[in-house]
C-alpha cells in the first residue's frame, strides 16, 4: 500500500517525531554586542562592555574553565587610540552535567564583561575599539566546535 501525504501531513509527522520542538537550525545561539557610549572626552576613562547573551538550553565555558581541556571564553579588544584596560569577566556558575563527573565553570544568560577605554588628553576624531569574543558553545549532550563573534563600536571624542 503507498500513502501520499500532503506538505502539512509531513510537516505535522516531523512536529508529532520531534515532540512539538522544531529541530534546531543553525547550531547554537549565542549572541554579543560591545556596548560604547556615543562619545567620550579627551582625557577620560569610560567603560566599554561586551554583552553576551547565551541562548536557552546552552552554556559556554568561563573564561578559567575547570579542566585544561574545555575552551574558554575570552575577549580580546583593541582601540584606534589611548588604551585598554585587562578584561574584567562575569563571575561564572558552577553547574553539573550528564557528560561531567564534576560540576563545570559556566555562563549562561546574559553575561557582560568590562573593560575600561582611556582617551588621551590631546585625542580628537573617534575612537574604534574592535576585536572578538571567542566561545564554545555546548547544551547537554554535544559541544560545537570553538567560534568567534566579531566586535566593533565607535566613539566620538569631545573636548573636555
Amino acid at each position: 500500500m503507498i500513502f501520499r501525504t500532503s506538505s502539512a501531513s509531513r510537516a505535522v509527522i516531523l512536529l508529532l517525531a520531534f515532540g512539538g520542538v522544531a529541530p534546531a537550525a543553525g547550531g547554537p545561539d549565542v549572541r554579543a554586542k560591545l556596548a560604547a557610549p556615543p562619545a567620550v572626552a579627551a582625557g577620560a576613562k569610560t567603560t566599554i562592555a561586551v554583552e553576551m547573551t547565551i541562548g536557552p538550553g546552552w552554556h559556554v565555558n568561563s573564561h578559567t574553565p575547570s579542566e585544561p581541556y574545555l575552551i574558554p571564553t575570552a575577549a580580546t579588544l583593541t582601540a584606534s587610540a589611548g588604551s585598554l584596560s585587562p578584561v574584567r569577566y562575569a563571575k561564572d556558575e558552577d553547574r553539573k552535567f550528564a557528560f561531567s563527573d564534576k560540576p563545570l565553570r559556566v555562563y549562561t544568560g546574559t553575561v557582560r564583561f568590562e573593560t575600561d577605554l582611556d582617551v588621551p588628553a590631546g585625542a580628537s576624531g573617534d575612537v574604534t575599539v574592535e576585536g572578538n569574543l571567542s566561545y564554545q558553545a555546548c547544551n547537554d549532550q554535544q559541544c560545537f566546535p570553538p567560534a568567534k563573534i566579531p566586535l566593533k563600536a565607535t566613539a566620538k571624542i569631545t573636548s573636555r
